[in-house]
Parts: structure tokens; sequence; C-alpha cells
């Protein structure tokens, strides 16, 4: 049997182009400077939020749905075979924001039950449509110069993900195709590889780049992240244009034009934390509402959950994640990107900074105060909407 659960209400993620409203520690900006980006950041969002909306109902756009929906259903057959699963029929939840809109109501559907006869394109469709998100920051502990590769597993345990991310530019509605895509994130115990803060500079584990095709698709094989203290489980990606690749397989130079960090279902990380590597992570679980940069980027128009189809009832078996990210291609952050360290031919070795970064990264805003609430289920996401939408 193959479960489905789709959590996203939007794809994610243009740059909205705010890059100096979350500016680096260390810099200063005039109040006027400050007020000047805010004001461009918005025309910029609000140009960009139009035609997200018009490349999502435009014929092309429902076309790379279609594709998208048939690859997806080709390489979850693939992944089964290879791990010998039997074929069985399929199940679903389905993403509630086709019914009402998810950030004023709560609608947990019932699994919905598929049959051998039911196309796979039907099941692996996803409900989600252009959205738009601020830029986040890169955190301490992104590499460059690492490995063009698809599989980053190298030897760590956990939950296999096989990992599916389109890229489209919203200006134009079209796939981005020969962008790098550069992926990391942490090991099941919370650990960073390739930083003096985490495994150590010559590590390289769930680290990689790789390369869109003609559709704007990469696919990683890594494994679900586990969480660290302050931090939900999550992954970092950034998307750069016109690097340069060397003989050795890595790359150079570019101009990155998105900077985001993906995140999951909190039903999701609840199973994979009571299952083994992931309870030997003693650091204290933060979850998605209590994740500052997670419920920070929620707003109406945007929802970083990843859509993913448990390979079998076992998570064990493995999980196939995807989503489609909006961006802009013409955008440039390269004054965003900070290295923690490089990765040559003889190994790491690590970048300091122009301010000084405390060990483990700059300090966590304090999580909320815990409530009696239960978490249950897709209204997860209302939830964490909640303060924001009471605002607005």
């Amino acid at each position: 049997m193959v479960t489905v659960k789709s959590m996203t209400t939007g794809v994610v993620v243009l740059a909205s182009l705010l890059g100096a409203v979350l500016a680096h520690p260390g810099e200063t900006h005039t109040s006027e400077k400050r007020k000047r980006d805010l004001q461009a950041g918005h025309i910029a969002s609000q140009h960009a939020k139009r035609a997200a909306v018009e490349c999502a109902g435009s014929s092309t756009g429902q076309a790379m749905a279609k594709r998208a929906a048939r690859r997806r259903a080709i390489r979850a057959q693939e992944l089964r075979e290879k791990r010998g699963l039997e074929y069985a029929g399929m199940k679903t939840k389905r993403d509630q924001a086709a019914l009402d809109s998810w950030m004023k109501t709560c609608h947990h559907r019932e699994d919905a039950d598929f049959d051998l006869d039911t196309p796979l394109e039907t099941i692996f469709a996803s409900n989600a449509t252009l959205g738009l998100a601020p830029e986040t920051t890169i955190g301490p502990y992104w590499v460059s110069g690492e490995y063009i590769r698809q599989d980053v597993v190298e030897d760590e345990r956990g939950i296999p993900v096989h990992l599916d991310l389109q890229f489209i530019d919203v200006t134009n509605c079209q796939p981005v195709p020969d962008m790098l895509i550069d992926l990391w994130h942490a090991n099941a115990l919370g650990v960073y590889s390739g930083v003096t803060a985490g495994a150590g500079l010559n590590t390289t584990f769930l680290r990689g780049v790789q390369i869109t095709d003609d559709q704007g698709v990469v696919e990683f094989d890594t494994l679900f992240p586990g969480h660290y203290e302050g931090r939900v489980n999550h992954i970092h990606v950034t998307s750069n244009r016109g690097g340069n690749i060397r003989e050795n397989g890595t790359y150079i130079g570019g101009t990155v034009n998105h900077i985001g960090q993906i995140y999951f279902d909190q039903e999701l990380i609840n199973m994979v934390e009571t299952m083994n590597p992931y309870l030997g992570n003693d650091m204290k679980l933060t979850i998605n509402v209590q994740d500052f940069l997670a419920a920070q980027q929620a707003s109406r128009g945007y929802d970083p959950f990843l859509d993913y189809v448990m390979l079998s009832e076992d998570p064990a078996d493995g999980l196939l994640m995807w989503m489609i990210l909006g961006i802009n291609g013409a955008a440039d952050y390269n004054n965003r990107v900070m290295a923690g360290a490089h990765y040559y031919e003889g190994g790491g070795v690590e970048v300091r900074p122009p301010f000084p970064v405390p060990t483990g990264g700059f300090p966590m805003p304090p999580p909320p105060t815990p409530t009696s609430r239960p978490f249950w289920g897709p209204c997860m996401k209302k939830r964490e909407l909640e303060p924001e939408l009471e605002e607005e």
C-alpha cells in the first residue's frame, strides 16, 4: 500500500526580493534605507504574486503539472521495485485547500481509497499552485565547493528519501534548466557535515549539488533529516545560475537566485522520531509551530511543507517527496550567501565570517509557551498560522 500525504497549499518558493530586510548580523542600515528596501520589496512581491497566479492558471502551468505527476508516479514505481515492495492499492489524504481556504477553515478529510485501476497520475498530482515566500537565511552550515551528485547518503543511517524538486520562473511560467541546486541538512542525530561545529571539515554526508534538467527538475537521494536545538527537521536549498562546473565535479561562482528551507508534516516528523536512529538524538525536539523560521515563512499564500508518498506502510522502506519552487530567475542574492567552509580537493577549510559566529550558530528566539492544544493532522498548519491571521 502507498500512503500519500499532501501538505502544501502553495507550491513553494519565490524569492520575494526582501534581501536587505533580513540582513546578516553585523550589517547596519539607516532607517531611510530600510524604508526604501521595504517599499521596493513590497512592489516586487506584488508583481511576483500576480505573475505566479497567472502562471498557475495558464495552459503551460497545467501541462507542467501533468508531466510532474507522471514523473512522480514512474519514480515511485521504480523505487518500490528496487526495494522489492509488493504492489497494492493506494490510499491518500488530500490537502483540504481544494475545498476551502486552508487559512480560515481546517478540513480533515478521511483516507480516500484507490483501486488498481486508479491512474497513478491522479494519485501523484499535487493540489499546490505557485506561491511566494520571503527568502530566508542561509544559516551558518553552508559549505561551498560541494560535489555534484544525486546520492548524498554516504554511510549515514535513517529513513530513505527520494526528493523531487522542480524550479519554475514565475516571471515567464517556464521551467528553469541548467541551474545548480545546492542541498544540505543535518543527519538523524542533528549533526551537519563539513563544518567545525558539526562532524568536521572533511566530512561531506548529506550535502550535494544537482543541475536542473529541461523541466527544471532535480532529484536527490538522501535521508529524512534530524532535528537539533532550536530547529525543527528541515532541508536547506539554494539555486544558482551561471556557476562554472569544474573537472573535479564541483562548481564555483554564479549568481544565487534563491535561498530557502523546506519542511515536513508534523505528523510525519513525530512518527520518524520514534524510530532508530532518530531515537538516539537526545536534543530537545522543536516542532514546526515552535521554529521561528518555519513559522515566519507560513502565510496566506505560502506553505513550505513537502508533499510525500510512503512507499509502503513502513516508513523505513522510504519516502518519495516533492515540491515545486517558484523563483525569480533574474534575482541576485549573492550578498546574502555566506559559507561556513569551502571543500577543496584536500578537504574542507573553514571560512571566517567578518563577524563572530557563536558555536552552534546564531541564537534562536525562545519558543512560545507550550499550550495544552493537541496537535492533530492537517489542522496543524492552521494552528501555526493563527497568530498571523488574527493580525490580518
